[in-house]
């Protein structure tokens, strides 16, 4: 299929799904590249965010033009899309009524995919998500065809428009944008409330990624051992604590990705290194924004790692959590710098 540029109602609707990631980045649903938004532009097309893209560095011609006329989706524009977007071709073709897709990697629903089973819904929850229970589809390695057959499976069997992606993040289908923010926040909502009845913790979060507590010490600008400039920044989050001696494993597939695949008290190559006499750890990036989106993840994953243990699930195993962090570090960051 030979690529075409964007036409200008194409470019206008690429407008409209970047306006979206800026309200979810707003409401601390989505941060930088995490995640992937999609839209329906006719019954034969959609439009989707490209791989590794910050939201905020995006363009509408960034987006990418999918066919779906075939027996298999095919980019249709210059680009390359998110890894996941068979699995929001696939989205479109089982649900004609769906215009709009997001999959977020917000914390506390990310955090209560580790629960095992799906759950049932009470009647406010019910009507806002479209379905009687929130599903939970099986995990497997990001981006893969595995992965997208789970999904894939899950939806034939519940056609249900909100979906948990097993240690991994939000599957939402909706019919306009304005119902996919109100799904992510009423599912956010409800991740709250069963987490602290799940863990008996508070659901606090940071704020905003970027400030630091009052307890925590400002950025830090020093080299690595190589010899390149990077920063640190310091958590001192709650949920990290009960992890401090014993180190953190993998519970969520972009802790092993952005973090390592286990944070303990040596650093050794990782993003992240506790320092259990400071009741700290410290998060590093190559600049201060994404130093704190290092921080974000290690906090996220202690979430996690907290339903985990009431549902008595197991941390991803160790050769997947080291393959996900070398590929990242080899082919999908180096396409986000």
């Amino acid at each position: 299929m030979s690529l075409e540029k964007l036409d200008n109602n194409e470019l206008k609707l690429g407008e409209e799904i970047i306006d979206l990631a800026h309200v979810l980045t707003a409401k601390g649903l989505v941060v930088r590249t995490w995640g992937n938004f999609s839209r329906r532009v006719d019954s034969k097309s959609i439009l989707i965010t490209p791989s590794g893209k910050a939201y905020d560095k995006m363009s509408p011609d960034d987006l990418v033009k999918i066919d779906l006329s075939g027996d298999k989706a095919e980019i249709a524009s210059p680009g390359k899309p998110s890894s996941e977007m068979p699995m929001h071709a696939l989205s479109y073709q089982l649900y004609p009524d769906v215009n709009v897709i997001i999959h977020t990697h917000q914390i506390f629903a990310s955090a209560i995919s580790l629960y095992g089973r799906s759950f049932p819904l009470t009647a406010e929850y019910a009507a806002g998500f479209g379905s009687d229970s929130l599903e939970i589809s099986p995990y497997n390695l990001p981006g893969t065809s595995s992965l997208h057959k789970n999904m894939k499976t899950t939806m034939e069997k519940s056609r249900a428009k909100v979906i948990l992606m097993e240690r991994h993040g939000a599957f939402i289908l909706a019919s306009n944008m304005e119902e996919a923010v109100a799904r992510a926040d009423l599912l956010e909502k409800f991740a709250r409330e069963k987490f602290t009845e799940l863990t008996g913790k508070e659901a606090d979060r940071r704020s905003d990624i970027h400030l630091n507590y009052a307890d925590e010490e400002p950025a830090e600008y020093h080299r690595d051992a190589q010899g390149k400039e990077e920063v640190c920044v310091y958590s001192r989050d709650p949920m990290i604590q009960d992890f401090l001696q014993s180190g953190l494993a993998t519970y969520l597939d972009d802790f092993a990705q952005i973090c390592g695949p286990t944070v303990k008290d040596r650093r050794k190559s990782n993003s992240a290194v506790f320092d259990p006499a400071q009741g700290s750890a410290r998060c590093y990036g190559r600049d201060e924004a994404d130093a704190c989106n290092v921080r974000a993840v290690l906090e996220k994953n202690a979430r996690a790692a907290h339903v985990a243990r009431v549902s008595k699930q197991r941390p991803i195993a160790g050769w997947e959590t080291r393959l996900m962090r070398y590929i990242y570090r080899t082919k999908y960051s180096k396409v986000a710098e």
